[in-house]
């Protein structure tokens, strides 16, 4: 399940439970593309605290989605992961070299105040 949580406008903010499902997915894909019908430049904050996986149906969503936004990535100034899982931490800091036009970083589940704070600040 996703649960979307209070941000700022420009700030789109989730939180993962449980699997993940393509319809799921689907609600995520809507609130993003109205953020950035709205705003120039966005900031994502991820709980994935409490994910276990997904559905290989939300996978090829994802998958999909993401290629579309290949040419749109200056849009996304920053990118906050939490979670205390160190696989999930380690693709974060893959994606930042991958993709350093967005400012990504992972914290701890200790620190998701601090996270949305971060992922908040203007670009």
């Amino acid at each position: 399940m996703i649960e979307i949580v209070a941000a700022p406008d420009h700030v789109l903010a989730y939180r993962y439970s449980g699997t993940l499902t393509a319809e799921d997915y689907d609600r995520v894909i809507a609130a993003l593309e109205d953020k950035l019908r709205r705003h120039a430049k966005i900031g994502v904050y991820a709980d994935m605290t409490a994910f276990t996986g997904l559905t290989l149906e939300a996978l090829a969503h994802d998958l999909h989605y993401a290629l579309t936004k290949l040419g749109q990535l200056e849009r996304y100034h920053r990118a906050a992961l939490v979670s205390d899982n160190a696989w999930m931490r380690g693709m974060t800091k893959i994606a930042a070299t991958i993709f350093p036009v967005i400012e990504a970083r992972a914290f701890d589940a200790a620190e998701a105040e601090a996270a949305l704070a971060w992922a908040s600040q203007p670009a």
